[in-house]
């Protein structure tokens, strides 16, 4: 979730057992969703390796990719977001989607304070998301204020950023797989000596 333009409206699940459910958004210029392309070309790109696992959902706003993953098999959910407005839109979400608390858990706070306690809280996750705003540098909010890689259980992180803007991973990083999507690219990351690729290679669009 980043901030940019005014965005009114909707965004729609795009696939899985809530496809075609219609999440709301706050309006303004805080919070924009990741777009139906975007998320249709992350989730065709882990494909089987969300299905059962723990997902983490930074800056997450309203909640489309998460709520996506959990549409299609996630176990469990991690979403962090700062805005008390997109907040109080993503548990609206939630409870809209009948999706039984026991798989998701809410984190009020900024990405940054993950190096802090609620790294604890996330120890678990698995599969990490994040979709810092534009204007910061990503690197250095997930990796030298957040610490991210640091996560103990952390298989894959998945991060949307600016096309040519691509964040530098530390030491215990490597890129495995990247898609561009016009002014957007979603980069793959796993921790570095690791062996796990991505199911599908889309190419670059």
């Amino acid at each position: 979730m980043r901030a940019r333009s005014r965005h009114r409206g909707s965004v729609t699940i795009s696939g899985g057992a809530l496809k075609g459910r219609v999440l709301a958004y706050p309006v303004g210029r805080t919070t924009r969703p990741t777009s139906a392309r975007t998320r249709i070309s992350l989730f065709d790109t882990l494909g089987a390796i969300v299905r059962d696992a723990v997902f983490a959902d930074l800056y997450a706003g309203a909640g489309a990719v998460g709520i996506e993953a959990l549409s299609r098999g996630a176990g469990f959910v991690h979403f962090v977001e700062r805005d008390a407005d997109a907040m109080a839109h993503l548990r609206r979400n939630l409870d809209a989607t009948g999706v039984t608390p026991s798989r998701w858990r809410l984190h009020a706070g900024a990405v940054s304070t993950l190096a802090g306690g609620m790294a604890d809280a996330l120890a678990d996750a698995e599969v990490v998301f994040a979709d810092p705003p534009y204007d910061t540098d990503a690197g250095e909010e997930l990796f030298e204020r957040a610490g991210v890689q640091r996560l103990p259980h952390l298989e894959w992180l998945v991060i949307e950023h600016r096309t040519g803007a691509v964040p530098q991973p530390p030491s215990e990083l490597v890129v495995r797989h990247m898609r561009r999507l016009g002014d957007t690219t979603l980069t793959y990351m796993v921790p570095a000596g690791s062996q796990s690729e991505v199911t599908r290679d889309e190419g670059t669009l």
